[in-house]
C-alpha cells in the first residue's frame, strides 16, 4: 500500500471545548483571514460572467428546536434525502436527530432521535455527520470526550436499516485510536461503510508536536486502520463521494514541511488508496489551520470540487470540474466576487444534470452566497439567501447544500441547511431553504456515469427489450441482441441507477451502454427509450 505523504507540524490545536459549541479555533488563522485584502483575480482559467438562471428561495422549516445547530445532509441514490442536527439541553446533554424528506408532501418528516449523551464533544466545525445507502440504510457518526486520563475526543458510530427509525448501539469508529476527528463516511456499493478521518494517534506523548494523519477503515471490520496520508492539516473537514464505478474519491487539506496547505485528493478502489490528480496547486503558505475544508459533488461522471484559499493575501473560493470522475480536471475558476464582500469560505457544492456546478460560501458580512458555473465555464450571477444573514464562524456554523431534485420537466431544486444565529438570550436554530432553478433538459433517463464523449464510447453498446423490472434490486431484466466479441444474445439482469426504475416499463425497447463495474456486476447506463408502453 503506497502511502500518500505530505507534511505537518501542528502549530496550534482547534476544537478542544466541551459541548457548549464554543471551541477554540485557531485564532491566529481566523484573525489573519479577516485582514486579507483583495489583490486581484488569479485563476488557472479565467471564467466569463454571463446572465444566469433565475433562482428563487423558499424556507422549508424543520422541527428543530431552539439551540439546534450543526446541520448535515445525506442523499441516497434511490432519492432518499436526510438531514441531521444536534440540540443541547441545560444539563449539557446533547442529542443527535435525523429527519427524512417526504417527497409526497414536499416537507420534512418529524425528527427521530439517533442518540443522546452528556459526554459528547460537539463543535461548529467538527460536527456529527450522516451518510445514506440504498434501501433505507443510514449511518451516523458523532464524538465523545475521552476519559479524564486521556485528552481530546474520539468518534463513535451507529447504523440504521429502516430510514433512521431505529439505531444500533454506538460503537467506536476505531479500536486503535482515541483521537478520531472530522469523520466522513462513504456508502460503498457492496453495502459496507467506508469511514475516513483525521487521526491524532501520532500526537500522543508528543505534547501536540506529532503529526495529524488521514486514515480510513470499513466500519465494523476486523481489518486494521489504513494510513492514507501521514501528515495533513489539523482541523479542516474532509469530503468524499462514491463514483459511478464504485470507487471513492476523497479531498482533504494537506500540509507540507514548509507549511503549504493545499487540497489533496486520494482514490479508494478494491481496498487500496492511491494518489490522484489535483485540479490546482494554490501554494498557500499559512502557519495556522484555516478551518476550511473542500467539498466534492457529482452528477454522473461530472465531478465538481469547491475549496477556499488565501494564497497571496487574497481570500477566494475556487471551483474545478472533471468530466471523467476525477481522472483529470479542467475549468478551474474563481466564483466569489473580489470587488464585493470578502469570503470566509465554508464552501458547499452540488452538480445539476446539465453539467452545471453550484457553490455556496459564507461572506465576511455573514451572508450566504450561491453561484453557478455552467458546463462551458461561464459564471452566472451571485445570489444571496434573502433576509437571513448568517454570522460566520461558530454562531452560523457551516452551511450545507445538496441537490433536492432535478427532473427534466421541472425546476431543479437545491436545498441549503444552515444555522440561524440567535440574539441576546435567544439561541439559534437550524432551518433549510429550497433554491429553485429554471428547468433544463436531458435526453437520457439516467446519470450515465461518464462524460459527454465517454457516454458514447465507454463500455459496450446494447440494444434490447425490457422483460422485467426488479425494483428491490435496482435492476432490469433485459433481452438483448448479440454484442459481437463480448456475449451472445440472451436475457440477463443489469444493475441501473435507482432513479431509472420508476421511469421505465416492461416491453419497452431500449438502447444503452453496458459495462462491468467494481462490484463485479453488469450495469446499464446512458439508457434511451425507443418506444413507449401505456
Amino acid at each position: 500500500m503506497k502511502h500518500i505523504t505530505s507534511s505537518i507540524q501542528r502549530s496550534s490545536r482547534l476544537l478542544r471545548s466541551p459541548l457548549r459549541m464554543s471551541c477554540k479555533p485557531v485564532h491566529c488563522a481566523a484573525m489573519y483571514l479577516r485582514r486579507l485584502p483583495h489583490l486581484g483575480l488569479l485563476l488557472a482559467l479565467a471564467a466569463a460572467a454571463v446572465p444566469g438562471q433565475t433562482v428563487t428561495f423558499e424556507e422549508r422549516n424543520l422541527a428543530a428546536g431552539s439551540g439546534s445547530a450543526t446541520p448535515q445532509f445525506a442523499s441516497a441514490y434511490d432519492g432518499s434525502l436526510y438531514v441531521s442536527w444536534t440540540e443541547s439541553a441545560a444539563n449539557h446533554a446533547a442529542t443527535l436527530l435525523i429527519s427524512r424528506f417526504d417527497r409526497g408532501n414536499d416537507a420534512w418528516l418529524p425528527p427521530v432521535q439517533i442518540a443522546t449523551g452528556t459526554n459528547w464533544f460537539v463543535n461548529w466545525a467538527d460536527t456529527p455527520t450522516i451518510a445514506a445507502g440504498l434501501r433505507g440504510k443510514v449511518a451516523a457518526v458523532w464524538s465523545v470526550n475521552n476519559p479524564d486520563d486521556d485528552h481530546g475526543y474520539h468518534a463513535v458510530y451507529a447504523t440504521s436499516e429502516d430510514h433512521g427509525q431505529t439505531w444500533s448501539a454506538p460503537a467506536p469508529l476505531s479500536t486503535e485510536s482515541h483521537a478520531t476527528e472530522f469523520v466522513e463516511v462513504a456508502p460503498l456499493i457492496n453495502g459496507q461503510w467506508l469511514a475516513i478521518w483525521l487521526d491524532g494517534r501520532d500526537r500522543a506523548g508528543h505534547h501536540g508536536a506529532g503529526n495529524m494523519q488521514l486514515r480510513s477503515r470499513l466500519l465494523g471490520s476486523d481489518e486494521p486502520d489504513t494510513l492514507i496520508d501521514a501528515r495533513v492539516c489539523d482541523c479542516c473537514s474532509i469530503s468524499a463521494l462514491v463514483l459511478p464505478n464504485g470507487a471513492v474519491l476523497a479531498a482533504y487539506r494537506d500540509r507540507s514541511d514548509d507549511e503549504i496547505r493545499d487540497i489533496a485528493y486520494a482514490r479508494y478502489s478494491r481496498g487500496e488508496w492511491t494518489t490522484t490528480t489535483a485540479p490546482a496547486t494554490d501554494g498557500w503558505h499559512i502557519a495556522g489551520c484555516p478551518v476550511n475544508g473542500p467539498k466534492l459533488s457529482r452528477r454522473g461522471a461530472h465531478v465538481a470540487v469547491s475549496w477556499f484559499t488565501g494564497e497571496g493575501d487574497d481570500p477566494r473560493v475556487m471551483t474545478a470540474r472533471s468530466n471523467n470522475i476525477g481522472n483529470s480536471w479542467n475549468f478551474v475558476s474563481r466564483v466569489d466576487d473580489p470587488s464585493a464582500s470578502a469570503t470566509r469560505g465554508a464552501v458547499s457544492s452540488a452538480v445539476t444534470r446539465d453539467g452545471s456546478q453550484w457553490t455556496t460560501w459564507v461572506e465576511t458580512n455573514g451572508s450566504i452566497a450561491l453561484r453557478r458555473v455552467n458546463r462551458d465555464n461561464e459564471l452566472g450571477p451571485i445570489h444571496h439567501l434573502p433576509n437571513h444573514a448568517a454570522a460566520g464562524g461558530r454562531a452560523g456554523g457551516v452551511p450545507r447544500m445538496t441537490l433536492l431534485d432535478n427532473r427534466s420537466d421541472a425546476p431543479a431544486r437545491l436545498i441549503i441547511a444552515r444555522t440561524v444565529p440567535g440574539s441576546g438570550d435567544t439561541p439559534g436554530r437550524v432551518t433549510t431553504h429550497i433554491a429553485s432553478i429554471a428547468p433544463d433538459t436531458d435526453a437520457t433517463l439516467d446519470d450515465c456515469g461518464c462524460g459527454p464523449s465517454e457516454a458514447e464510447t465507454r463500455g459496450h453498446a446494447l440494444r434490447g427489450r425490457i422483460e422485467g423490472i426488479m425494483a428491490d434490486r435496482n435492476a432490469l431484466l433485459v433481452a438483448h441482441e448479440e454484442i459481437p466479441g463480448v456475449m451472445r444474445a440472451m436475457t440477463m439482469m443489469f444493475q441501473v441507477d435507482p432513479r431509472v426504475i420508476p421511469l421505465v416499463k416492461a416491453e419497452q425497447n431500449i438502447t444503452a451502454r453496458m459495462e462491468r463495474r467494481e462490484d463485479g456486476k453488469w450495469w446499464l447506463f446512458n439508457i434511451r427509450l425507443l418506444n413507449t408502453v401505456k
